[in-house]
């Protein structure tokens, strides 16, 4: 597929929740700028989008996809195919020290 025909990912309501405690969490404590890691977010939004299967399935769960992003934040996504055409839902970036099976449940649960 070329990126022409390349659909946006959609990013899940708790992904965007995720990414605006990562962004405070930057400001806050200073360890990256937060424009750098929004950077590195849409730079793998856009790598991701063109290849979706270039990340390895989460071990642990295999319903998704993980990707490390920035400084230990992994994005949690999944790919759908709809009309022959590959879409990535992004359904979390969480850091990885965080205890990460049940928080994906819960995003599997609320079906946001």
């Amino acid at each position: 597929m070329g990126c022409g025909e390349c659909m946006k990912p959609i990013i899940l309501k708790l992904a965007r929740d995720d990414l605006k405690e990562i962004h405070n969490r930057l400001i806050e404590y200073g360890n990256i700028p937060p424009q750098k890691f929004r950077d590195t977010f849409m730079t793998f939004c856009n790598n991701v989008t063109a290849m979706p299967y270039m990340y390895p399935k989460y071990d642990q769960n295999l319903k998704y996809h993980k990707a490390v992003v920035e400084y230990d934040y992994i994005v949690f996504y999944q790919v759908e195919v709809i009309d022959k055409k590959e879409r990535v839902k992004i359904y979390r970036v969480l850091h990885g020290k965080r205890d990460i099976l049940p928080l994906l449940e819960s995003a599997i649960e609320m079906k946001i």
